[in-house]
């Protein structure tokens, strides 16, 4: 039985230089958040008037969600953290 470590290194990397790291990576999260926040501001605006959601009590579940998926890849990000310039 051998014991061994994972072949992560922590690397410094400054703020500029993570960003798009960050966005390449999560892209795809990024790109769900996008098309939510659309599809959002679509039925609270310029839907017909029975498929209007714009009430608080329905939209602030959906607005939690998806602020915290966009927020979590960069707020989590140890790289991020440490606000090297």
């Amino acid at each position: 039985m051998q014991w061994g470590s994972t072949s992560k290194e922590a690397t410094n990397h400054t703020f500029f230089e993570e960003i798009p790291r960050v966005a390449r990576a999560f892209r795809g999260t990024f790109a769900f958040v996008g098309i939510s926040v659309v599809g959002m501001i679509i039925l609270a605006i310029a839907a017909p008037a029975f498929w209007r959601i714009d009430t608080f009590i329905a939209i602030f579940p959906l607005a939690l969600c998806v602020g915290a998926h966009a927020l979590l890849p960069v707020a989590l990000n140890p790289n991020l953290i440490v606000f090297k310039w």
